[in-house]
Protein backbone atom coordinates (compact mmCIF):
# COMPACT_ATOMS: atom_id res chain seq x y z
CA UNK A 1 0.00 0.00 0.00
CA UNK A 2 1.31 3.46 -0.94
CA UNK A 3 0.19 7.01 -0.14
CA UNK A 4 -1.04 8.73 -3.29
CA UNK A 5 -2.38 12.08 -2.06
CA UNK A 6 -2.73 14.33 0.98
CA UNK A 7 -5.71 16.70 0.99
CA UNK A 8 -7.06 19.27 3.45
CA UNK A 9 -10.48 20.73 4.23
CA UNK A 10 -11.24 23.92 6.18
CA UNK A 11 -14.74 23.61 7.59
CA UNK A 12 -17.02 25.91 9.55
CA UNK A 13 -16.89 24.73 13.15
CA UNK A 14 -18.34 27.85 14.72
CA UNK A 15 -15.84 29.67 16.92
CA UNK A 16 -13.04 27.40 15.63
CA UNK A 17 -12.60 26.47 11.96
CA UNK A 18 -12.13 22.72 11.70
CA UNK A 19 -8.99 21.64 9.81
CA UNK A 20 -9.17 18.12 8.37
CA UNK A 21 -6.54 15.99 6.63
CA UNK A 22 -7.45 13.25 4.17
CA UNK A 23 -4.79 10.74 3.09
CA UNK A 24 -5.52 8.55 0.06
CA UNK A 25 -3.78 5.31 -0.96
CA UNK A 26 -3.38 3.21 -4.09
CA UNK A 27 -5.53 0.47 -2.54
CA UNK A 28 -8.54 2.72 -1.97
CA UNK A 29 -8.12 2.90 1.80
CA UNK A 30 -8.39 6.47 3.08
CA UNK A 31 -7.64 7.99 6.45
CA UNK A 32 -8.87 11.13 8.17
CA UNK A 33 -7.07 13.36 10.65
CA UNK A 34 -7.76 16.64 12.45
CA UNK A 35 -5.31 19.46 13.19
CA UNK A 36 -7.76 22.25 14.01
CA UNK A 37 -6.08 25.51 15.01
CA UNK A 38 -8.19 28.42 16.20
CA UNK A 39 -5.78 31.20 15.36
CA UNK A 40 -3.81 30.03 12.31
CA UNK A 41 -5.79 27.51 10.24
CA UNK A 42 -4.39 28.59 6.86
CA UNK A 43 -0.70 28.27 7.91
CA UNK A 44 -1.43 24.81 9.36
CA UNK A 45 -3.05 23.77 6.06
CA UNK A 46 -0.02 25.07 4.15
CA UNK A 47 2.29 23.07 6.41
CA UNK A 48 0.24 19.90 5.91
CA UNK A 49 0.65 20.26 2.14
CA UNK A 50 4.38 20.94 2.46
CA UNK A 51 4.91 17.87 4.64
CA UNK A 52 2.52 15.85 2.52
CA UNK A 53 4.93 16.04 -0.42
CA UNK A 54 7.48 14.07 1.60
CA UNK A 55 5.17 11.13 2.26
CA UNK A 56 3.71 10.55 -1.21
CA UNK A 57 4.71 7.03 -2.21
CA UNK A 58 5.37 5.93 1.37
CA UNK A 59 3.73 2.97 3.12
CA UNK A 60 1.00 4.51 5.36
CA UNK A 61 1.33 1.62 7.81
CA UNK A 62 4.78 2.93 8.77
CA UNK A 63 3.30 5.80 10.76
CA UNK A 64 6.00 5.63 13.44
CA UNK A 65 8.78 6.22 10.92
CA UNK A 66 6.79 8.99 9.23
CA UNK A 67 6.17 10.76 12.57
CA UNK A 68 9.87 10.88 13.46
CA UNK A 69 11.07 11.74 9.97
CA UNK A 70 8.67 14.67 9.72
CA UNK A 71 9.61 15.72 13.25
CA UNK A 72 13.29 15.66 12.28
CA UNK A 73 12.54 17.73 9.19
CA UNK A 74 10.79 20.32 11.41
CA UNK A 75 13.29 20.24 14.29
CA UNK A 76 14.34 23.87 13.72
CA UNK A 77 10.74 25.00 14.11
CA UNK A 78 9.45 22.30 16.42
CA UNK A 79 6.04 22.39 18.08
CA UNK A 80 3.35 24.91 17.18
CA UNK A 81 2.14 24.93 13.57
CA UNK A 82 4.61 22.26 12.42
CA UNK A 83 3.64 19.88 15.22
CA UNK A 84 -0.05 20.41 14.54
CA UNK A 85 0.38 19.61 10.85
CA UNK A 86 2.29 16.40 11.68
CA UNK A 87 -0.49 15.46 14.11
CA UNK A 88 -3.16 15.79 11.43
CA UNK A 89 -1.17 13.48 9.18
CA UNK A 90 -0.46 11.04 12.01
CA UNK A 91 -4.10 10.48 13.01
CA UNK A 92 -5.03 9.91 9.38
CA UNK A 93 -2.28 7.25 9.12
CA UNK A 94 -3.59 5.48 12.24
CA UNK A 95 -7.07 5.56 10.71
CA UNK A 96 -5.67 3.85 7.60
CA UNK A 97 -3.81 1.29 9.70
CA UNK A 98 -6.94 0.35 11.63
CA UNK A 99 -8.95 0.00 8.44
CA UNK A 100 -6.21 -2.04 6.77
CA UNK A 101 -6.17 -4.54 9.65
CA UNK A 102 -9.93 -4.36 10.19
CA UNK A 103 -9.70 -3.25 13.84
CA UNK A 104 -10.35 -0.08 15.88
CA UNK A 105 -7.28 2.04 16.62
CA UNK A 106 -7.53 1.18 20.30
CA UNK A 107 -6.84 -2.45 19.40
CA UNK A 108 -3.54 -1.38 17.82
CA UNK A 109 -2.69 0.42 21.07
CA UNK A 110 -3.07 -2.73 23.15
CA UNK A 111 -6.82 -3.12 23.41
CA UNK A 112 -9.45 -1.23 25.36
CA UNK A 113 -9.75 -0.94 29.12
CA UNK A 114 -13.26 0.51 29.05
CA UNK A 115 -16.37 0.69 26.89
CA UNK A 116 -17.65 4.05 28.18
CA UNK A 117 -15.82 7.35 28.57
CA UNK A 118 -17.29 9.76 31.14
CA UNK A 119 -17.66 13.22 29.58
CA UNK A 120 -17.67 16.72 30.95
CA UNK A 121 -19.69 19.48 29.32
CA UNK A 122 -17.13 22.11 28.37
CA UNK A 123 -17.67 25.83 27.73
CA UNK A 124 -20.69 25.31 29.96
CA UNK A 125 -22.82 28.42 29.50
CA UNK A 126 -20.00 30.18 27.66
CA UNK A 127 -21.29 29.23 24.22
CA UNK A 128 -24.75 30.56 25.08
CA UNK A 129 -23.25 33.83 26.32
CA UNK A 130 -20.87 34.38 23.39
CA UNK A 131 -22.18 32.37 20.40
CA UNK A 132 -25.90 31.61 20.89
CA UNK A 133 -26.75 32.21 17.23
CA UNK A 134 -24.00 29.88 16.04
CA UNK A 135 -25.21 26.97 18.12
CA UNK A 136 -28.91 27.68 17.67
CA UNK A 137 -29.67 28.37 21.34
CA UNK A 138 -31.29 31.21 23.25
CA UNK A 139 -28.76 33.63 24.79
CA UNK A 140 -27.76 33.09 28.41
CA UNK A 141 -28.60 36.43 30.03
CA UNK A 142 -29.95 35.90 33.54
CA UNK A 143 -29.67 33.79 36.69
CA UNK A 144 -32.83 31.93 35.69
CA UNK A 145 -31.25 31.09 32.32
CA UNK A 146 -28.18 29.72 34.09
CA UNK A 147 -30.30 27.71 36.50
CA UNK A 148 -32.21 26.20 33.56
CA UNK A 149 -28.92 25.23 31.91
CA UNK A 150 -27.80 23.45 35.07
CA UNK A 151 -31.07 21.55 35.14
CA UNK A 152 -30.55 20.59 31.49
CA UNK A 153 -27.06 19.21 32.19
CA UNK A 154 -28.29 17.11 35.09
CA UNK A 155 -31.21 15.85 33.03
CA UNK A 156 -28.81 14.66 30.32
CA UNK A 157 -26.79 12.71 32.87
CA UNK A 158 -23.62 14.81 32.90
CA UNK A 159 -21.66 14.47 36.13
CA UNK A 160 -19.11 17.20 35.39
CA UNK A 161 -18.98 20.59 33.65
CA UNK A 162 -16.29 23.13 32.85
CA UNK A 163 -17.06 26.79 32.49
CA UNK A 164 -15.34 30.14 31.86
CA UNK A 165 -15.41 33.56 33.45
CA UNK A 166 -17.71 34.97 30.75
CA UNK A 167 -20.68 33.18 32.32
CA UNK A 168 -20.55 35.64 35.22
CA UNK A 169 -22.20 38.10 32.82
CA UNK A 170 -25.43 36.13 33.27
CA UNK A 171 -25.29 37.06 36.94
CA UNK A 172 -24.88 40.76 36.21
CA UNK A 173 -21.08 41.07 36.42
CA UNK A 174 -18.97 42.99 33.91
CA UNK A 175 -16.23 40.51 32.97
CA UNK A 176 -13.38 41.43 30.60
CA UNK A 177 -12.53 39.15 27.66
CA UNK A 178 -10.52 35.99 28.35
CA UNK A 179 -6.73 36.44 28.18
CA UNK A 180 -7.06 40.19 28.68
CA UNK A 181 -4.19 41.54 30.74
CA UNK A 182 -6.35 42.33 33.74
CA UNK A 183 -5.33 45.37 35.79
CA UNK A 184 -4.40 44.43 39.32
CA UNK A 185 -6.79 46.98 40.80
CA UNK A 186 -9.67 45.08 39.21
CA UNK A 187 -8.65 41.64 40.44
CA UNK A 188 -10.62 41.69 43.66
CA UNK A 189 -13.91 42.34 41.88
CA UNK A 190 -13.08 39.80 39.13
CA UNK A 191 -12.33 37.05 41.62
CA UNK A 192 -15.53 37.91 43.49
CA UNK A 193 -17.51 37.65 40.23
CA UNK A 194 -16.00 34.28 39.36
CA UNK A 195 -16.50 32.94 42.89
CA UNK A 196 -20.15 34.02 42.80
CA UNK A 197 -20.56 32.31 39.44
CA UNK A 198 -19.11 29.01 40.68
CA UNK A 199 -21.12 29.14 43.90
CA UNK A 200 -24.33 29.65 41.90
CA UNK A 201 -23.56 26.83 39.45
CA UNK A 202 -22.55 24.51 42.29
CA UNK A 203 -25.78 25.11 44.16
CA UNK A 204 -27.86 24.49 41.04
CA UNK A 205 -25.97 21.35 39.99
CA UNK A 206 -25.80 19.85 43.47
CA UNK A 207 -22.99 17.92 45.17
CA UNK A 208 -22.85 15.03 42.71
CA UNK A 209 -21.81 17.09 39.67
CA UNK A 210 -18.18 18.20 39.55
CA UNK A 211 -17.10 21.63 38.33
CA UNK A 212 -13.99 22.94 36.61
CA UNK A 213 -13.03 26.50 35.72
CA UNK A 214 -10.84 27.50 32.77
CA UNK A 215 -9.15 30.90 33.00
CA UNK A 216 -6.47 30.11 30.36
CA UNK A 217 -3.41 32.41 30.71
CA UNK A 218 -5.34 35.26 32.36
CA UNK A 219 -3.84 35.17 35.87
CA UNK A 220 -0.31 35.75 37.12
CA UNK A 221 0.88 33.71 40.09
CA UNK A 222 -0.18 35.99 42.95
CA UNK A 223 -3.72 36.40 41.65
CA UNK A 224 -3.97 32.74 40.60
CA UNK A 225 -3.29 31.85 44.25
CA UNK A 226 -6.06 34.18 45.40
CA UNK A 227 -8.46 32.71 42.84
CA UNK A 228 -7.60 29.10 43.70
CA UNK A 229 -8.13 29.78 47.41
CA UNK A 230 -11.45 31.51 46.71
CA UNK A 231 -12.60 28.37 44.88
CA UNK A 232 -11.68 25.96 47.68
CA UNK A 233 -15.17 25.90 49.28
CA UNK A 234 -16.63 24.52 46.04
CA UNK A 235 -14.56 21.30 45.99
CA UNK A 236 -13.59 21.85 42.37
CA UNK A 237 -12.76 19.12 39.88
CA UNK A 238 -9.91 21.40 38.82
CA UNK A 239 -8.77 24.93 38.07
CA UNK A 240 -7.21 25.45 34.65
CA UNK A 241 -4.75 28.34 35.09
CA UNK A 242 -2.21 28.01 32.32
CA UNK A 243 1.41 29.08 32.44
CA UNK A 244 4.65 27.99 30.82
CA UNK A 245 6.46 28.51 34.13
CA UNK A 246 6.03 25.14 35.80
CA UNK A 247 7.81 26.38 38.92
CA UNK A 248 5.09 28.99 39.32
CA UNK A 249 2.50 26.28 38.86
CA UNK A 250 4.14 24.20 41.59
CA UNK A 251 4.08 27.26 43.86
CA UNK A 252 0.38 27.65 43.14
CA UNK A 253 -0.30 24.01 43.98
CA UNK A 254 1.50 24.39 47.31
CA UNK A 255 -0.74 27.32 48.24
CA UNK A 256 -4.15 25.73 47.61
CA UNK A 257 -6.18 22.56 47.92
CA UNK A 258 -7.89 23.24 44.58
CA UNK A 259 -6.63 20.64 42.04
CA UNK A 260 -4.82 22.02 39.00
CA UNK A 261 -4.94 20.85 35.39
CA UNK A 262 -3.13 22.20 32.30
CA UNK A 263 -1.68 20.86 29.08
CA UNK A 264 -3.72 21.97 26.09
CA UNK A 265 -0.89 24.28 24.95
CA UNK A 266 1.92 21.72 25.29
CA UNK A 267 3.36 19.43 22.65
CA UNK A 268 4.86 15.99 22.95
CA UNK A 269 6.62 14.20 25.76
CA UNK A 270 9.41 16.77 25.53
CA UNK A 271 7.14 19.50 26.90
CA UNK A 272 5.08 17.32 29.26
CA UNK A 273 8.11 15.75 30.95
CA UNK A 274 9.26 18.93 32.78
CA UNK A 275 5.65 19.64 33.81
CA UNK A 276 5.25 16.18 35.30
CA UNK A 277 8.63 16.37 37.02
CA UNK A 278 7.43 19.37 39.05
CA UNK A 279 4.43 17.41 40.43
CA UNK A 280 2.47 20.61 39.94
CA UNK A 281 -0.73 19.12 38.51
CA UNK A 282 -3.15 16.35 39.39
CA UNK A 283 -4.47 16.00 35.85
CA UNK A 284 -3.04 16.79 32.41
CA UNK A 285 -5.07 17.64 29.32
CA UNK A 286 -3.07 17.15 26.11
CA UNK A 287 -4.78 18.18 22.91
CA UNK A 288 -4.93 15.21 20.52
CA UNK A 289 -5.69 17.36 17.48
CA UNK A 290 -2.16 18.66 18.10
CA UNK A 291 -0.51 15.53 19.53
CA UNK A 292 -2.43 12.87 17.61
CA UNK A 293 -2.39 9.16 18.36
CA UNK A 294 1.35 8.49 18.35
CA UNK A 295 2.28 11.17 20.85
CA UNK A 296 -1.06 11.17 22.66
CA UNK A 297 -0.52 7.58 23.83
CA UNK A 298 3.08 8.28 24.84
CA UNK A 299 2.04 11.30 26.91
CA UNK A 300 -0.59 9.19 28.67
CA UNK A 301 1.96 6.51 29.53
CA UNK A 302 4.40 9.13 30.79
CA UNK A 303 1.72 10.72 32.98
CA UNK A 304 0.81 7.32 34.39
CA UNK A 305 4.41 6.88 35.53
CA UNK A 306 4.01 10.11 37.54
CA UNK A 307 0.63 9.07 39.01
CA UNK A 308 -1.19 11.79 37.05
CA UNK A 309 -4.63 11.48 35.46
CA UNK A 310 -5.31 12.05 31.76
CA UNK A 311 -8.23 14.14 30.49
CA UNK A 312 -7.73 15.09 26.83
CA UNK A 313 -8.46 18.63 25.68
CA UNK A 314 -11.25 18.14 23.17
CA UNK A 315 -13.15 21.16 21.97
CA UNK A 316 -12.36 20.86 18.27
CA UNK A 317 -14.21 18.72 15.74
CA UNK A 318 -16.16 15.48 16.20
CA UNK A 319 -13.21 13.70 14.56
CA UNK A 320 -10.94 14.78 17.42
CA UNK A 321 -13.55 13.33 19.77
CA UNK A 322 -13.11 9.98 18.02
CA UNK A 323 -9.30 10.27 18.09
CA UNK A 324 -9.40 11.08 21.80
CA UNK A 325 -11.81 8.21 22.43
CA UNK A 326 -9.50 5.67 20.77
CA UNK A 327 -6.52 6.72 22.90
CA UNK A 328 -8.54 7.15 26.10
CA UNK A 329 -10.04 3.68 25.80
CA UNK A 330 -6.57 2.11 25.81
CA UNK A 331 -4.92 3.78 28.83
CA UNK A 332 -5.19 3.07 32.57
CA UNK A 333 -5.08 6.68 33.83
CA UNK A 334 -7.99 8.12 31.83
CA UNK A 335 -10.21 10.46 33.88
CA UNK A 336 -12.75 12.34 31.74
CA UNK A 337 -13.16 13.47 28.14
CA UNK A 338 -14.07 17.04 27.25
CA UNK A 339 -17.02 17.69 24.93
CA UNK A 340 -18.71 20.81 23.56
CA UNK A 341 -22.32 19.76 24.05
CA UNK A 342 -23.32 23.14 22.62
CA UNK A 343 -21.93 22.95 19.09
CA UNK A 344 -22.78 23.84 15.50
CA UNK A 345 -25.98 22.08 14.35
CA UNK A 346 -24.17 20.24 11.52
CA UNK A 347 -21.59 18.58 13.80
CA UNK A 348 -23.05 15.10 13.42
CA UNK A 349 -23.92 15.59 9.73
CA UNK A 350 -20.27 15.48 8.65
CA UNK A 351 -19.73 11.96 10.09
CA UNK A 352 -20.74 8.66 8.49
CA UNK A 353 -21.27 7.31 12.02
CA UNK A 354 -21.88 10.03 14.65
CA UNK A 355 -20.56 9.12 18.07
CA UNK A 356 -23.07 7.91 20.63
CA UNK A 357 -23.56 9.59 24.03
CA UNK A 358 -25.48 7.78 26.75
CA UNK A 359 -26.16 9.39 30.12
CA UNK A 360 -23.14 11.67 30.03
CA UNK A 361 -20.71 9.09 28.65
CA UNK A 362 -19.38 8.43 25.16
CA UNK A 363 -19.63 4.84 23.96
CA UNK A 364 -16.30 3.75 22.47
CA UNK A 365 -16.90 2.87 18.80
CA UNK A 366 -15.80 -0.58 17.61
CA UNK A 367 -15.62 0.10 13.86
CA UNK A 368 -12.20 -0.16 12.16
CA UNK A 369 -9.89 2.85 12.31
CA UNK A 370 -11.08 5.88 14.21
CA UNK A 371 -14.71 4.77 14.06
CA UNK A 372 -16.16 7.00 11.34
CA UNK A 373 -15.31 8.72 8.07
CA UNK A 374 -15.99 12.32 7.14
CA UNK A 375 -18.49 13.06 4.37
CA UNK A 376 -16.82 15.32 1.82
CA UNK A 377 -20.07 16.76 0.47
CA UNK A 378 -21.00 17.93 3.96
CA UNK A 379 -17.54 19.41 4.54
CA UNK A 380 -17.79 21.40 1.32
CA UNK A 381 -21.29 22.56 2.27
CA UNK A 382 -19.89 24.34 5.33
CA UNK A 383 -16.80 26.37 4.35
CA UNK A 384 -14.93 28.00 7.22
CA UNK A 385 -15.77 31.55 8.22
CA UNK A 386 -14.96 33.98 11.01
CA UNK A 387 -17.19 34.65 14.02
CA UNK A 388 -17.12 37.39 16.63
CA UNK A 389 -18.21 37.04 20.24
CA UNK A 390 -21.10 38.98 21.74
Amino acid sequence: MKITDVKTFLVDGGFRPWTFVKIETDEGVTGWGDCTDWGSPEPVVAMVHRLGRFIIGRDPLNSEAIWWELSAFCVRHAFGIAHKAIAGIDSALWDIRGKAYGVPVYQLLGGKLRDRLPLYWTHFGTMRVQFPDVIGQEPLKSPSDLAALCKEAKGCGYTAVKTNMAVAKALGFDVPPLNFDFPRDGMRSLIRAVSTQMEFIGQELGPDVEMALDVAFSFKLADAIRLARALEPFNMMWLEAETFDFGALRALREQTSTPLCIGESLFGTAQFKPLLETYAVSIIMPDLAWNAVTMGKRIADLAHAYDVLYAPHNCHSPLTTLISAQVSAAIPNFFRLELDVDDVPWRDDILTHPFVIERGALLVPDRPGLGADLIEEELLAHPAKTYTTR
